[in-house]
């Protein structure tokens, strides 16, 4: 294991080596970090794994929801839809026009969308990152939206469930979810506010039933084994 680690781990340093991803624009950020294949992992739990990069860090998590710091201190809500994944739900998504970035995802037979929208008037942006049944959402200044994007684009394109393990957790219990459940993987878009983004925060606390701030000591760090 610690072999292929290595190897990736390499890969990587080498592609960012060559190409500086800060100087990048955001099309060309999703599209080298997303179709690169990522096999990268150092946090495994129960039928779900993903890989947390350097300036990362885990900071709670409880079942399929996590909240990562980033090295600006900014805040990642990081949501795991199981139920969309064993399902084999299929993404609708529509561009926002009026977003400051919109746009569909499709690399390696995965869908998902980024949406930007800028919030208040001090240059800060609520950022919606869907991919591969994971997506990240997170409140950022204007000078951060890239490394937040390469951060994101990290975890979403190293996330990799086990289907026979959830088919264990969940398989007897997907009729028991309530259909009015809070969607969290469809974009706020534009309806997204400073104000409303502190809601979103408390309603993700209760989202599937967990509480976020509860942390799961059952990490497993394959770097450390």
């Amino acid at each position: 294991m610690k072999k292929k680690l290595i190897l990736v781990t390499i890969m990587l340093l080498t592609l960012t080596g060559c190409t500086n991803l800060n100087n990048m624009s955001i099309d060309e950020l999703t599209s080298t970090l997303l179709s690169t294949n990522n096999t990268l992992a150092n946090n495994v739990f129960d039928g779900y794994k993903y890989y947390i990069p350097k300036g990362l860090k885990l900071d709670t998590k409880d079942e399929y929801n996590a909240v990562l710091l980033d090295e600006n201190n900014n805040r990642y809500y990081f949501y795991i839809d199981i139920i969309s994944y064993y399902n084999e739900k299929k993404l609708d998504y529509e561009v926002n026009k009026d977003a400051y970035y919109s746009k569909e995802l499709i690399y390696n037979d995965t869908v998902g969308y980024l949406e930007i929208t800028e919030i208040g008037k001090n240059s800060y942006y609520f950022i919606e990152y869907m991919y591969n049944y994971g997506k990240f959402e997170a409140y950022v200044k204007e000078s951060e939206l890239k490394s937040a994007i390469i951060n994101m684009s990290s975890v979403l394109s190293s996330l990799k469930f086990n289907r026979n393990v959830l088919e264990t957790l969940i398989g007897n219990k997907v009729l028991d979810y309530q259909e009015d459940t809070y969607n969290v993987m469809t974009p706020k878009g534009n309806t997204a506010t400073e104000d409303t983004y502190l809601e979103y925060v408390e309603k993700y606390g209760t989202y599937e039933g967990y509480d976020i701030t509860n942390k799961d000591e059952n990490i497993i760090n394959i770097e450390e084994n």
